[in-house]
């Protein structure tokens, strides 16, 4: 009986986490639109962080992607002047990413909006619950990873 009642928590759990993620990232995601998509605002946003730029082994590791897939969003970017690709300094057959200033300004735009729906979703939640949700997703994350890191060995 221990184990149903397990599975049901472990169950219950992860869909309460997926619904709740989909209704935040679809409120998110409309208000960053009217600046761009938003597999293009987390890349913009990564590369906003990184002064010197990234290259697209380390964007796609901050993404949780393949490189390939971001390879249409980069070029889509790029061609609109938001993005910049240089000839990475060490290796030759890497690019290093960067912002334009249009890009730049466009993501600091779009992080305004991003960050005010973000705020007005979770209004109804106080702060000391938002600590204690962030302390234990932390744990969660770090069970999920260490069990994965076990596996993979």
């Amino acid at each position: 009986m221990r184990r149903s009642a397990d599975r049901h928590l472990a169950v219950s759990t992860w869909l309460r986490l997926l619904h709740g993620y989909a209704l935040i990232e679809r409120e998110l995601r409309r208000a960053v639109a009217e600046h761009c998509t938003f597999p293009q605002f987390d890349v913009l946003n990564q590369l906003e962080r990184e002064r010197d730029g990234l290259t697209f082994v380390e964007l796609s590791r901050r993404l949780l992607v393949t490189a390939g897939n971001l390879t249409g969003i980069v070029d889509r970017l790029h061609a609109e002047g938001l993005v910049r690709r240089a000839v990475h300094p060490a290796d030759r057959r890497a690019f290093r990413l960067t912002l334009t200033p249009k890009g730049r300004r466009l993501v600091r735009r779009a992080q305004g909006r991003h960050h005010r729906a973000l705020t007005a979703l979770l209004a109804g939640v106080p702060d000391r619950d938002l600590r204690v949700l962030r302390r234990l997703l932390d744990r969660l994350r770090a069970s999920a990873s260490s069990r994965a890191a076990a596996r993979s060995k």
